[in-house]
């Protein structure tokens, strides 16, 4: 009840059902702790340092490294390009994580070098969504949730995996990670769609087979892997609007988002305005539940965490924000970042103000 009052009043704290993270954990070293924005869980060996004048004595741990990169949901499934555009961010990430000159910081250093650890997320989602009239928390919008992160789960393990091949480099302690035994897959296989609205968008894109995927496990078993994690959702808070595109996997916050940098203003109406306006329902506004439910499918392809900021309204008891954290325990989120309070006020059409 603390806890929920204190983010009712302040957004913190931010929460990590560390039994959530560690049940699905796929190596063998516990996660203790995530990032500041919540979508980076990986396991950290705790360094020992020695005195000063004896620093050849020093046991590096493990520390986190977050090296990512986003997609624009929206464009890759598009311009059928999932495949593709995951190839080149784990490329540029692995490039990040080799070229990265961080000896000062040895824990980290180490972990980049026996891990490369990665983190590809998304942005668009909810732009594009609603420029398909799909409503966000709807059943169609779960549904093409699951068959896109299940795609983009399998290209991630397929690169990671031809560059072991291709490398002859595992990440460290693969032989004791649910890979190498091949219980990670037990539950992985062909998502397809099943309305027509999601059978259409993905008509043209290639979908991975139970034999693609039966393939895959046989093959990571006998590679292994590059990276040790591989997936993490950022907030994308500013870049997203950079690329055009709705922050993350998460709702927006308004129609018309203003942005003061220096003396100046920017305003930044949301994709389609103009013809699917009415498709938009801002987080403070919709569905808790439903919310949690997009997040959660998302959530059981990605091997790290999401960063999943809630929407309420000043109105809101702490008993309500209760019941919203045990839900989103119980579909298996990993993390809760902000949670972000509107103050109610008299009621006006946002796109028409600007």
């Amino acid at each position: 009840e603390l806890i929920a009052q204190l983010q009712g009043e302040s957004g913190y704290p931010y929460i990590m059902f560390s039994d959530n993270v560690n049940r699905v954990n796929t190596v063998d070293l516990p996660v203790k702790f995530s990032n500041l924005c919540t979508e980076i869980l990986q396991p950290t060996i705790t360094s020992e340092y020695a005195d000063y004048h004896d620093r050849e004595n020093d046991q590096i741990g493990l520390d986190v490294s977050c090296n990512l990169a986003s997609g624009h949901m929206g464009n890759m499934i598009k311009n059928n390009t999932i495949k593709e555009t995951v190839f080149s961010a784990m490329d540029v990430m692995n490039s990040v994580s080799l070229n990265t000159d961080i000896k000062h910081v040895p824990a980290v250093a180490k972990a980049n070098k026996l891990n490369r650890s990665v983190g590809f997320g998304i942005m668009g989602h909810h732009g594009f969504i609603a420029e398909n009239y799909i409503l966000y928390g709807s059943d169609e919008n779960i549904e093409l949730i699951d068959v896109f992160f299940n795609i983009v789960n399998y290209y991630s393990l397929v690169h990671s995996m031809e560059m072991a091949k291709k490398t002859g480099q595992k990440f460290y302690r693969f032989e004791k990670s649910t890979y190498a035994d091949g219980s990670y897959f037990e539950k992985r296989g062909q998502i397809l769609p099943e309305s027509p609205k999601v059978k259409e968008i993905f008509k043209d894109i290639y979908i991975p087979t139970d034999q693609d995927w039966a393939q895959l496990k046989q093959d990571v078993m006998t590679y292994g892997l590059y990276n040790s994690h591989r997936l993490a959702v950022a907030p994308n808070g500013s870049i997203g609007y950079v690329m055009s595109a709705t922050p993350s996997l998460t709702p927006i916050k308004q129609l018309v988002e203003e942005r003061t940098y220096g003396n100046s203003k920017t305003y930044y109406p949301m994709p389609a305005l103009d013809k699917a306006e009415f498709m938009y329902e801002t987080a403070y506004k919709m569905d808790k539940y439903k919310l949690i439910d997009v997040i959660a499918t998302a959530q059981k392809h990605v091997d790290q965490g999401i960063s999943f900021e809630l929407g309420i309204t000043s109105d809101i008891t702490t008993r309500e924000l209760q019941k919203y954290y045990l839900y989103a325990h119980h579909q298996g989120i990993k993390t809760l970042y902000y949670t972000r309070t509107q103050k109610l006020k008299i009621e006006e059409c946002e796109a028409c103000v600007v």
